[in-house]
């Protein structure tokens, strides 16, 4: 039977040269979220728990028809499930925005009028050339929003990319699946973001073709194009030796009263909350579901609401079917 250890402090283990696993600051973000293992997992294993679980909210996923793994906090014989662990040279170059923004740039999928600099000097220079008055800089390791801010002539060290500021009006993440080195399956979700680009929740549909239609409906966009360049990225990766789950964070914006596709934002070469999104359609055995991660208690009392996260946890998450 295989164990395994939810390491959603894995950009940490990539990126922080100060990182210890196991230690209190990784250890309260994984308490957070570590739920979501049984949101997704379908195996009968083990695992390695950092969070403590009542027996009311496991009765209240396995009424969910969700698979409720062995709980043992002493496991030592695990596996990393979030993210792989397995080449950190690899995994660093693949999970690095730096990567992905020299893939954008080369293929005109993003950094539409940005550019990878140096130092505060390189920034403005670069600035100098357009006519446009906000941008933004972004760190090439942050996570979840993190590491990004207006730039306002600030100095810095290392590469940062700086781009103008686009008026978002809404996020794809697209999976690909793989399992054994082959490609099982491939789904897009709209992620909710926070305007610095916090996850907070999002919607996704069982199938592509009610996805696509849902998008669609909602904001009058046909996400073909975006399928056939995300398969290209996708392929571009597998060169560079990615051997498990992709996903392709892309967004839709608005300019001169058009809308436009910016097809590649950054590469998560891990698991992401976009499966949860996916499996929760499993879940609640429906075409279209919403999912929101909030800190306050607003959809608690809300019956088309369903409450997926512990007993006080920091952040709380809600499903619905849509």
């Amino acid at each position: 039977m295989n164990s395994y250890k939810v390491n959603l402090d894995y950009e940490s283990y990539l990126f922080d040269p100060s990182y210890k696993e196991n230690s209190t600051q990784s250890n309260a973000f994984i308490k957070e979220f570590e739920y979501v293992f049984f949101l997704i997992n379908n195996e009968n294993c083990i695992l390695k728990n950092i969070q403590k679980y009542n027996k009311e909210y496991l009765d209240k996923l396995k009424a969910l028809e969700c698979t409720i793994p062995i709980l043992n906090s002493a496991e030592e014989n695990y596996q990393y499930w979030w993210g792989l662990q397995a080449n950190k040279i690899l995994e660093q170059e693949l999970n690095s925005k730096l990567t992905s923004a020299r893939l954008a740039l080369d293929n005109n999928w993003g950094m539409f009028n940005g550019s990878i600099v140096q130092s505060a000097t390189e920034a403005n220079e670069w600035i100098k050339k357009y006519p446009i008055i906000d941008w933004i800089i972004k760190s090439p390791f942050g996570v979840s929003g993190s590491g990004h801010s207006l730039y306002k002539g600030q100095e810095f060290t290392g590469p940062q990319l700086l781009e103008p500021i686009h008026q978002r009006v809404f996020d794809i993440g697209t999976t690909f699946e793989i399992s054994d080195g082959k490609l099982t399956n491939v789904f897009m979700v709209e992620n909710l973001n926070s305007k610095n680009g916090s996850f907070k929740g999002g919607i996704a549909g069982s199938e592509k073709s009610i996805f696509k239609s849902y998008i669609f409906k909602k904001y009058n966009f046909d996400l073909t194009e975006l399928e056939e360049i995300t398969k290209k990225i996708f392929n571009k990766y597998k060169e560079m030796g990615a051997s498990s789950n992709i996903q392709i964070d892309s967004f839709v914006y608005l300019e001169n009263n058009k809308l436009k596709l910016y097809p590649l934002v950054e590469i998560n070469y891990r698991k992401t909350m976009g499966l949860v999104l996916q499996n929760l359609t499993r879940i609640m055995k429906c075409h279209l579901i919403e999912w929101k991660i909030t800190h306050t208690n607003e959809y608690e009392l809300k019956s088309e609401w369903i409450k997926l996260s512990p007993e006080g946890n920091r952040f709380k998450s809600y499903v619905r079917i849509i």
